[in-house]
């Protein structure tokens, strides 16, 4: 499979927790977008397979205008093969979403999910966010969707924060769930360097993270949307059957996928990765003068072990162990084992069908399960 990813880079807010590259400044948007649309071009050659999977991302696409939408789809079906092209999805912040904008989305656009930042159903936590919409906003922006035909909605929620209750945490699921939402991505409140949140942190506006309260919160998500059939595929993605990220997927199991605008990555399935510029004005500038604005790394077999190790271990299949023995060398292997075996011995990890997975009562602990399996120098 492979993916195509734009990275839209704006915000009307910059919210506390956040530290992706955006801009609050919207005057360069059309002339980005514009660029956007030359890069597409300029790597018309990198995508050699047809592209499945697109995805709008930021920052907040839905701050593009129709226009912005229909001239970026023009440049996409113009310069790429969208023959087998099955998932396109676009985040969106709920109060930008209206019946004329969801129409337009729906009957004139191939997006066909729709990814929307909720965060929370509770105003005292979205105001703790610095979010751009109240509550109400939330839940009226997806009543509109499913009304205009949208069936492939997921949400994305955050637990673990400073205003937020395990009673409160408990009503936001049950409220997602109560909307028939089919898909939620749920995460641990993350305190990110040069972020609105680590600084008040450091200067002791706010406490530090509560660990215990994030790991209970954890558990309380597992168990309640377990119960209600949704499928926990990835750490921090549950769905309902069919309703999985196929974009978010091709990531997970290392397939190739091309990013289009300021930071965005691209990776040839194999080992190269590139990344653009963070940087708006440069980005342009660049483009404008048919340069591409990249960095590009090549990736060591020990990096590319590990990656594997990490993202297998993020799903619920799990690492394959006659992949691993398939791919990478004895030596690599040899040390693997030894440590796997002592965490299978400690019943943090599973081995069943020849694959590794982590054992549900760690899971958690699993950025820390596997940092002990990654190969060191």
């Amino acid at each position: 499979m492979s993916g195509l990813y734009l990275h839209i880079p704006f915000c009307k807010k910059k919210c506390s927790y956040c530290n992706f590259h955006f801009s609050t400044q919207l005057q360069l948007k059309s002339k980005l977008i514009e660029m956007m649309g030359n890069e597409l071009e300029l790597r018309k050659n990198e995508m050699q397979t047809p592209i499945k999977t697109i995805y709008f991302g930021g920052g907040t696409p839905s701050l593009l205008n129709e226009d912005e939408i229909l001239f970026l789809f023009h440049k996409i079906y113009s310069f790429y093969n969208t023959s087998e092209l099955i998932e396109v999805t676009l985040e969106c912040n709920p109060n930008d979403l209206s019946y004329d904008f969801l129409n337009f989305l729906k009957k004139e656009t191939p997006v066909n999910r729709l990814s929307i930042g909720i965060q929370s159903f509770f105003d005292v936590d979205l105001k703790f966010m610095n979010r751009s919409h109240h509550s109400m906003q939330g839940e009226e922006c997806i009543k509109m969707a499913q009304e205009v035909g949208f069936k492939n909605i997921t949400i994305d929620l955050i637990y673990g924060g400073e205003t937020t209750s395990d009673e409160q945490w408990i009503k936001n699921l049950e409220k997602a769930i109560s909307l028939g939402v089919p898909h939620i991505s749920a995460y641990a409140l993350t305190v990110e360097p040069k972020t609105a949140l680590e600084n008040n942190i450091r200067k002791g506006k706010l406490p530090p993270a509560d660990e215990d309260k994030q790991a209970k919160q954890f558990h309380i998500l597992r168990n309640l949307l377990s119960k209600k059939d949704f499928i926990q595929y990835e750490f921090s993605n549950f769905g309902k059957q069919g309703f999985f990220s196929k974009h978010n997927i091709s990531y997970w199991e290392n397939l190739p996928y091309l990013g289009i605008g300021p930071s965005a990555h691209s990776y040839n399935g194999k080992d190269r990765r590139c990344w653009n510029v963070s940087n708006n004005v440069k980005y342009i500038n660049a483009i404008e003068k048919n340069k591409l604005p990249l960095e590009i790394e090549h990736i060591s077999d020990k990096d590319r072990f590990n990656e594997t190790i990490m993202l297998g271990l993020r799903t619920y299949q799990g690492i394959s162990l006659k992949i691993l023995n398939e791919n990478f060398s004895s030596s690599f292997l040899a040390i693997f084992n030894n440590e796997a075996q002592k965490l299978i011995n400690d019943k943090k990890l599973i081995c069943k069908d020849n694959y590794l997975t982590v054992n549900p009562e760690y899971l958690f602990l699993t950025d820390g399960i596997i940092s002990q399996l990654f190969l060191i120098d």
